[in-house]
């Protein structure tokens, strides 16, 4: 098959999202609200049926891909690859709690989407560059080792924006990464390469 289309969806919220706490690597799970989030993406997938799922390995991932697919009951693979950033000694401070100890400066190299700002990272953290180098290379990998046309990935925010944007350059604004918000990508065979149509 010379494309394939995979479906990436954020995870649903958490606890600590709901207070802006910052998660990466670490495992915290959906909370009630999250399970809601993820059984409303069953009629997404109901209407865009895929072939098989698959999921970073952190459980608040995991347990979103799982309801999304609880109809479909496709199989779902997990991929350590697929994780958050690696978010070193930010995991567990508030974004608040960022700013104060590291200054706004520092805060706004991190959530810049412009290529100068790509290798910035905090201490033990991955950059931009290196998330973002990680989650293609494990997804190539991904669409190489299975055979499917559609596929559903439940991923995280960060990783998933500064993906999205490094295909679509041209998107300036920041794209909305709400929990369980879905955008679709094309992966050509022939070129090894991926493809992101979106309109605001």
């Amino acid at each position: 098959m010379m494309s394939k289309k995979i479906h990436i969806f954020r995870h649903g919220q958490t606890d600590w999202n709901l207070i802006r706490r910052m998660q990466g690597h670490t495992d915290i799970p959906l909370n009630e609200e999250g399970r809601k989030q993820a059984q409303a993406l069953q009629q997404y997938f109901k209407e865009n049926p895929v072939d098989l799922f698959v999921s970073s390995d952190l459980s608040r991932a995991q347990e979103t891909a799982a309801i999304a697919n609880a109809h479909l009951k496709q199989p779902l693979l997990l991929y350590p690859g697929f994780r958050e950033v690696s978010l070193g000694i930010l995991e567990g401070m508030t974004q608040e709690e960022v700013r104060r100890q590291f200054g706004d400066e520092s805060w706004e190299k991190w959530a810049s989407l412009h290529p100068e700002n790509a290798d910035f990272h905090y201490p033990q953290a991955e950059s931009s560059r290196q998330a973002v180098m990680r989650f293609s290379m494990s997804l190539k990998i991904f669409c190489k080792e299975h055979s499917f046309s559609h596929a559903g990935l439940c991923t995280h925010g960060f990783v998933m924006r500064r993906f999205l944007h490094t295909l679509r350059p041209d998107i300036k604004e920041a794209l909305p990464i709400p929990n369980c918000v879905v955008y679709t990508v094309e992966w050509d065979a022939a070129t090894d390469s991926f493809s992101f149509h979106w309109d605001s």
